[in-house]
């Protein structure tokens, strides 16, 4: 079975392929033949892990990010502006997975953090859905009030009360210079945003994002909301 074909039937099933941030420019720029190996090099893993793969996705996330970083370093690059507190991305709907919601939710319950579901519900309300109530991709996130825009998680000192077990996405945002530009105007980027990315991410939170395309489709939100 080629690379192509173990995806398609691991990673991808009878659905399409959801490509995080810039993948599939990837697919014209290295070729199909890489594309696909490199998918399924990331998905692999997750692939075969048990309860913890989502833990264990998160923690390949970051391991990835500290290599890569202080490979860019070595070249003389800046590392990203993010730092505690700057917060600007925490102002937009979140995407992850059900296993990444029930750890969530989990979390709060074993150290008492609230979770504001009035205000989840209040910012589904700027979030269409379609029949089957996931995501067409379309919000009116702008207009809430800045309270509501903001994270659930996200604290009075503009940390995040979830750190530990913030979803994939969250943990890939990397912005580069300044955080000026990081909010999102109705779910498209600002474009003056400058964000610094990697193709070995990419691949995995697409790999990952495919695999549980039925729940990331609910965002963040609606999936803890089930959860109570």
């Amino acid at each position: 079975m080629g690379p192509r074909e173990w995806v398609e039937k691991h990673v991808m099933g009878d659905g399409d392929l959801l490509c995080y941030g810039n993948l599939f420019d990837e697919l014209e720029e290295a070729g199909a033949g890489v594309f696909w190996e490199e998918l399924k090099r990331a998905a692999a893993p997750y692939v075969a892990g048990g309860r913890d793969r989502a833990r264990a996705a998160q923690a390949r996330v970051d391991d990835l990010i500290r290599t890569l970083l202080a490979r860019d370093a070595r070249f003389g690059y800046a590392p990203p502006f993010c730092h505690k507190g700057c917060a600007n991305c925490c102002h937009q709907l979140v995407y992850c997975t059900l296993e990444e919601a029930r750890a969530i939710h989990a979390h709060c319950l074993e150290r008492a953090i609230a979770i504001d579901y009035g205000k989840l519900q209040r910012q589904l309300r700027h979030v269409d859905v379609d029949a089957a109530g996931d995501h067409t991709g379309t919000t009116t996130w702008d207009d809430q009030p800045d309270a509501d825009r903001r994270c659930a998680f996200l604290g009075p000192d503009r940390a995040c009360a979830i750190w530990p077990v913030r979803p994939l996405v969250c943990r890939a945002q990397l912005a580069e210079g300044t955080d000026a530009h990081c909010t999102p105007h109705n779910g498209e980027p600002d474009p003056e945003a400058a964000g610094i990315t990697y193709v070995e991410v990419n691949y995995l939170i697409s790999a990952v994002f495919t695999i549980h395309r039925d729940s990331v489709k609910k965002t963040m939100g609606r999936l803890l909301l089930d959860l109570r």
